[in-house]
């Protein structure tokens, strides 16, 4: 059993998901024009809404099944998605990062999303490679820590993520067990209208600030009784 086992969100946390969507939306605007761009993204957002998930390849296909005139391009838009390169987003010292967790603890991703893109976005940046192929991908990553845990025994966990919402519920999920830790990047960090009534046990600016962090730091979440074990 660890000690310690890092649960580790992937979109605004190891990488900048606001930057990427900036650099595809100029990328499919070329590619498919004005009109067919904004329609592809009408129909991410419906995506999202019907299946809970940003799902690109989703979205894509019902854009090909509207537009038989228009195989080419959409054929080309898939292509660019499929073999983008991810790596330019990555936060900096993202990977250093995730190698700190190794020196106490194991690092695992747990990421919410499509079971396709998803992983295949994490892979091609480097992450799956840095945390040993250990890649959870949930629709509600929070519905599933039971089966995290079982899976993946802990004498205590850390979500790092920069959801509040989610640190929230997981919290309240795991108590004591689990130390919550909010990064300040991304759209949503802030956003007023996903603030919940609940402090996080640690809050920092950027994800590679947690490589000044060690055992001791994350396992403060514990009552003393069993931190004194």
């Amino acid at each position: 059993m660890q000690q310690l086992v890092f649960l580790i969100d992937v979109d605004n946390t190891v990488l900048d998901n606001d930057g990427v969507k900036s650099d595809m939306e100029r990328r499919l605007l070329s590619i498919l024009g004005p009109d067919m761009a904004k329609r592809f993204w009408d129909l991410y957002e419906v995506v999202r809404e019907e299946l809970d998930v940003v799902d690109f390849i989703e979205a894509l296909r019902r854009l090909r099944e509207e537009r038989p005139d228009a195989t080419a391009e959409v054929d080309a838009a898939s292509d660019a998605m499929i073999s983008w390169d991810f790596c330019p987003r990555l936060y900096p010292k993202a990977i250093e990062t995730i190698l700190h967790f190794k020196k106490f603890g194991m690092p695992i991703i747990v990421s919410d999303g499509d079971p396709v893109f998803q992983p295949s976005k994490i892979h091609q940046c480097g992450v799956t490679e840095a945390v040993e192929g250990r890649v959870l991908i949930f629709v509600h990553k929070e519905k599933s820590l039971p089966a995290v845990q079982a899976y993946f025994k802990a004498e205590h966990y850390v979500l790092i993520d920069d959801k509040p919402g989610i640190l929230m519920r997981s919290k309240a999920a795991l108590g004591d067990r689990l130390t919550t830790v909010h990064v300040l990047q991304g759209k949503y960090a802030l956003d007023p209208k996903l603030a919940v009534d609940y402090k996080p046990d640690i809050v920092v600016p950027h994800f590679s600030d947690l490589t000044k962090y060690e055992a001791s730091d994350f396992l403060l979440a514990r009552p003393a009784a069993a931190a004194a074990l």
